[in-house]
């Protein structure tokens, strides 16, 4: 009944196409939808969280849908919003260094639009090949590139976002000292679609070197060695070590030659060493053939010792930032229990980004458990009524 009260409330006010039945598209985690819904832009985004609000339906933000695995089973699963024709905006100013980019617009697509006036996101995600902007920047996501630039979070300047009651806000002002207390936009960076509903962000960009240089290497170098190499973000992959140097000509010559003194390698250069980086970072291989993949975030030192207590068929390391990616075939939960125990006695944790739903029900896939509190505080603040993926996010807010 309260379905049928918001869809009579929202038809009146939305395009005829804006209310959908739902297709295999929208399952997570087993779960179906009732409805979907497909705003045409903010406005019919606003009315129709509204709509969702007042009947207390529970709701999950999808935009492409390529990374709906990551998350708790949700508590339930009313509305499936579709967010894919929302805002595709894409707007850079190369002179003050800031772009402007809808959450419909796929990261492809802004890399593009900013290469050609010399610019570029600096970020390199997993996943990055089939993510929209919405995805990518609601879960935070980043690559080995941040060693240099920081997280996505980090260059995030400003975000425009609806409220699960349908109000139209704003977080930030473009300026990168531009709070006093909480830095709201940061909280919305990284909250999975649990606070409100992005659908518009600012950030830092970066102007694109002279040179690109990526070397393969057949053999990983110590970390203290690779950090006096001085590369832009390092990333192994099943035990070959890839490094990237950007800059003038002369500095990527300078630093080849002092990696030549402690390793043979492989070099590509420019658009081939871009693409091989963005191939490697993306990570779809790994994404696409295993059922549970894993993440592990340590002090950098400590990374192979967590690596070491863990079994995986496939491994993406990227040590100058402490964190890995695994991939396994199969693992139980006391297994996986007992690991993360062990990673926390390094400083670390470890995380479960994709798993079958059978074993997301007998573990809490984040095993985060510090400052549940004032997340919960904050979750109740934004979201009263506790409709926005409900169950999916830490602590199963």
């Amino acid at each position: 009944m309260a379905l049928e009260a918001a869809l009579k409330g929202i038809e009146r006010e939305v395009s005829n196409d804006s209310i959908r039945e739902p297709t295999s598209k929208y399952v997570i985690d087993g779960l179906m939808p009732k409805v979907v819904l497909y705003p045409r832009d903010v406005n019919e985004l606003s009315t129709m969280m509204r709509g969702i609000s007042k009947e207390k339906l529970s709701v999950i933000p999808i935009v492409n849908g390529s990374k709906t695995f990551i998350g708790n089973i949700p508590k339930s699963y009313d509305v499936a919003l579709d967010l894919s024709r929302v805002n595709r905006v894409i707007e850079p100013d190369p002179e003050e260094m800031v772009g402007v980019y809808g959450v419909s617009a796929s990261f492809n697509e802004v890399q593009e639009t900013l290469r050609r006036v010399s610019r570029r996101l600096p970020i390199d995600p997993p996943l990055s090949s089939r993510s929209s902007i919405g995805g990518v920047f609601s879960c935070n996501l980043f690559g080995p590139l941040a060693y240099t630039f920081m997280t996505t979070r980090d260059i995030t300047l400003r975000v425009r976002a609806v409220m699960p009651d349908g109000t139209v806000v704003r977080w930030g002002t473009g300026m990168i000292k531009d709070v006093a207390g909480y830095n709201v936009k940061r909280l919305f960076i990284g909250s999975c679609g649990s606070l409100g509903i992005i659908y518009e962000v600012m950030s830092r960009i970066a102007a694109i070197p002279d040179v690109i240089a990526v070397t393969r290497l057949n053999k990983e170098l110590d970390l203290f060695i690779t950090r006096r190499l001085k590369p832009y973000g390092a990333i192994v992959v099943n035990g070959t070590m890839y490094l990237r140097f950007e800059g003038v000509k002369e500095e990527v010559e300078y630093r080849l030659g002092k990696l030549s003194e402690v390793s043979g390698f492989d070099v590509f250069y420019g658009n081939e060493a871009e693409e091989l980086w963005y191939k490697l970072t993306s990570m779809d291989e790994l994404f696409n053939n295993y059922n549970v993949i894993i993440k592990v975030v340590t002090p950098q030192a400590r990374l192979n010792n967590a690596l070491r207590e863990l079994p995986s068929d496939y491994l993406v390391k990227m040590p100058m930032i402490g964190e890995a990616y695994l991939g396994i075939n199969s693992i139980d939960v006391n297994t996986l229990n007992t690991i993360r125990g062990k990673v926390g006695d390094l400083g670390g944790y470890l995380m479960i980004l994709k798993a079958p739903p059978e074993l997301k029900r007998g573990i809490d896939v984040w095993g985060l458990n510090q400052n549940l509190d004032i997340m919960s505080k904050l979750k109740s603040v934004f979201d009263p009524l506790g409709i926005m993926s409900p169950g999916r996010f830490v602590g199963g807010l």
